[in-house]
């Protein structure tokens, strides 16, 4: 049988504290709880809710770690996050030194 529901996909592209903020609004949360959800500080989702960094048009980069947080907190697979940061969001892969590894100490 036919499914005569018609579903519209839109791909959205917003900085990661629009897409934050619009989540938290939606979901009635503080940057507290959402913070707590996402394993980050609230100052990071304050800072990212901002959107550039002060007195410039220069987006604030992301982690991929707080793209992990924010995903885990919104319910979302990481790549739907990813797919809605606009090109000119740096997303940060943070490199951790072999001396700084659990397993070298």
């Amino acid at each position: 049988m036919y499914n005569d529901r018609v579903i519209y996909i839109m791909e959205v592209i917003m900085y990661i504290g629009d897409i934050i903020k619009a989540f938290r609004e939606e979901h009635q949360l503080s940057q507290e709880t959402f913070a707590a959800k996402a394993g980050l500080t609230v100052s990071e989702i304050n800072t990212l809710e901002q959107n550039f960094q002060d007195g410039s048009s220069t987006p604030v980069p992301v982690a991929i770690r707080q793209i992990k947080g924010i995903a885990q907190a919104m319910e979302q697979p990481m790549p739907v996050i990813m797919s809605q940061i606009p090109s000119d969001q740096q997303v940060v892969v943070n490199v951790v030194a072999e001396s700084d590894q659990p397993h070298a100490k």
